[in-house]
């Protein structure tokens, strides 16, 4: 790590959406979301130009413009990616590094910093993966499974007489129609399904109970009443994200 890098940009190209923030003294102290890059960028650091970039991108037909857009905004400012190549500060142990998504790299590295080992990393965005942590092998892999929005999406493009639906809470003891009961369905299993992986992961874990922590839009209505004890951290990605780069800048 360069000595006195203190302000980071962090950066996230998902599949639904783009975030960014700003690191600084080992903090995340703004974030902005937006559909594209472009609808979180503005106004995020003033006119200061940040020490160093980081970027995860699991959208690799995007990388060309963000590359242009960080080159043109500023310029020299040193840029790194989120992958295996780098210093990760943790080891890992996977049989496709470069196929594992960089959001996920960054969400262990978050997990392991900020909560020690063994860890599971719960990201709830397009997709839902569990990252784990164990002491001695690092980033292991975990579980990638189906968003909550897909749930509706599934049943409403599969389906002739199905209605397809966003995503919601609904708080009634069984569906009476067919929103509710779809609703219901998605809810509860999706939360069945999560606590299933969470389950699992566990018993990877050996003796000692894994620390976990969760983050992404859908985070605090599946776990609110799930039974796990999970630690919600809204800008873990960008946090782990910014943490790789400072230990490449």
């Amino acid at each position: 790590m360069m000595g006195g890098i203190m302000r980071i940009l962090a950066i996230n190209i998902g599949n639904s959406r783009a975030a960014a923030g700003w690191y600084e003294d080992g903090e995340i102290v703004r974030a902005r979301r937006g559909a594209a890059l472009s609808a979180a960028m503005p106004g995020i650091g003033g006119k200061a130009a940040p020490d160093g970039i980081g970027v995860a991108s699991v959208v690799p037909a995007r990388n060309a413009a963000v590359r242009k857009l960080l080159a043109a905004r500023w310029p020299g400012v040193p840029v790194r990616w989120v992958g295996p190549g780098l210093d990760l500060g943790i080891p890992f142990d996977l049989k496709a590094p470069e196929k594992t998504g960089a959001d996920r790299y960054a969400d262990a590295v978050a997990a392991a910093e900020l909560y020690g080992t063994p860890a599971i990393a719960c990201d709830f965005g397009t997709a839902t993966t569990f990252n784990l942590v164990l002491p001695r092998r690092g980033f292991c892999g975990g579980v990638i499974a189906p968003g909550y929005g897909m749930w509706f999406d599934a049943l409403g493009r599969g389906a002739a007489q199905l209605p397809r639906l966003r995503p919601g809470g609904l708080d009634v003891p069984t569906g009476r129609n067919t929103e509710e009961a779809l609703r219901l369905g998605a809810r509860w299993g999706y939360r069945g399904m999560v606590t299933e992986i969470l389950w699992q992961l566990s018993k990877a874990c050996g003796r000692k109970s894994p620390c976990l922590v969760a983050t992404g839009g859908h985070a605090e209505a599946v776990l609110r009443d799930a039974g796990f004890e999970i630690d919600l951290q809204p800008d873990l990605t960008l946090w782990g994200i910014a943490r790789i780069a400072e230990r490449n800048l």
